[in-house]
């Protein structure tokens, strides 16, 4: 039961400052006349949850976790020669699958955002980031990480393209604009990164 309400925690802590900019996006096209189809918003949130997947599996570091290791940046924790380290399929496999939805839902959501270049420097920017953030609490960056996270990308990207040619007209789902990729990207792990707090949670929960 107590796992449970870390999750939800961790959800509402990222999923909340997105809802506050979903909602106020929607209201600013209202004012304007701008109908936005209920179907994209629904796909915006299935993103967000996306992200919000991506930032847990990954361990994203957060604002309080700063405190506890100090920001103490070690060398050995830090990984830039490719495929030097003991190979492990799964872990491999794991980290081409975590960003094949990346591929695939960027360019559906966001009609511009559609050439393979486009992809591959998102892919690997994003898998940046998270390998960067993850030097707060303290955990392992890794090239090989970066490399099968911009490998998954790629492969969303390609499958996007084939939905589309069968598909045709019927896949453009791409109507309109309403938040930007890097206010999504942002907006959720900032919220994640202020507002989650494990291990407050954990001695409210445990009393220690």
């Amino acid at each position: 039961m107590n796992y449970f309400i870390f999750y939800i925690y961790e959800f509402l802590a990222s999923f909340t400052p997105f809802l506050i900019i979903l909602i106020f996006f929607n209201h600013s096209h209202k004012k304007q006349k701008l109908q936005i189809p209920k179907f994209y918003n629904i796909l915006l949130i299935i993103f967000a949850c996306y992200l919000i997947g991506v930032y847990h599996f990954t361990g994203a570091g957060t604002f309080y976790e700063i405190a506890t290791y100090q920001l103490e940046i070690r060398k050995d924790k830090i990984n830039l020669v490719p495929f030097s380290n003991t190979i492990d399929i799964i872990a491999y496999l794991l980290n081409i699958i975590l960003f094949i939805p990346l591929g695939f839902l960027i360019p559906v959501l966001w009609k511009k955002i559609n050439k393979f270049i486009y992809i591959l420097g998102i892919g690997f920017l994003f898998s940046v980031f998270i390998e960067t953030t993850q030097l707060i609490n303290n955990r392992q960056t890794d090239i090989d990480d970066v490399i099968l996270n911009t490998l998954g990308a790629v492969i969303g990207f390609i499958l996007y393209k084939i939905c589309k040619y069968y598909l045709k007209q019927k896949f453009q789902l791409t109507v309109i604009h309403t938040i930007a990729l890097p206010v999504c990207i942002l907006v959720i792990f900032t919220g994640r990164f202020l507002l989650f707090n494990e291990m407050g949670l954990a001695k409210m929960l445990y009393h220690f």
